[in-house]
């Protein structure tokens, strides 16, 4: 995979980050007051707060470390993807390619996460449930992937656990998150 990164990266100008696809395994007690609908707009929230965080954290750091890509506005990005009429929940069924030429990006950066309970607090507020209620024997586990736009071939993978209190703010998680992933970040220019 590194070996493959090398002769796409000096290629690729822009990246596009995509709305994080969330999963949120609730516990029976938590899933008796919380609708399906309720469950899927928590997700979608989480998703999109995902995304924002990724790309500023991605911005901030693009000055520091200068990147060799720029990261496409992720405004721009969920309006072509309106514009497309690619829902959230439908994300997943739509190739990194046909994502990538839609959005005409180089390369996509997609985020999942799989969690125990909601990772911004608008989120569980946004559906009226209790932040206390939620344990803190809390994890998310987070892979974060790069596809290139042509083939859609997967360039960069990295997989990440976070558990406890990093769950005060998405912000937490994303900094952790992207401070550790950014080690190999694949488009940091060689030094």
């Amino acid at each position: 995979m590194a070996q493959d990164f090398r002769s796409y990266a000096p290629k690729h100008k822009t990246v596009a980050i995509l709305p994080a696809a969330v999963t949120m395994q609730l516990r029976p007690n938590q899933m008796k007051s919380t609708t399906p609908a309720q469950l899927q707009e928590m997700e979608l929230k989480s998703g999109h707060d995902f995304q924002e965080k990724v790309y500023s954290w991605l911005l901030r750091r693009k000055t520091q470390r200068g990147y060799t890509v720029d990261f496409q506005d992720v405004m721009q990005t969920n309006a072509r993807l309106r514009e497309s009429n690619i829902p959230y929940n439908e994300l997943r069924t739509h190739s990194p390619q046909e994502l990538a030429k839609i959005l005409g990006v180089d390369a996509v950066l997609t985020t999942s996460v799989r969690t125990t309970k909601p990772m911004s607090d608008g989120a569980a507020v946004a559906v009226g449930l209790l932040v206390g209620a939620w344990g803190a024997t809390n994890q998310a586990n987070i892979t974060v992937n790069i596809h290139e736009g042509e083939a859609g071939k997967l360039l960069w993978k990295y997989d990440y656990l976070a558990s406890g209190s990093v769950f005060s703010s998405t912000e937490n998680i994303v900094d952790l998150l992207m401070r550790n992933a950014s080690k190999k970040f694949p488009y940091t220019p060689k030094s």
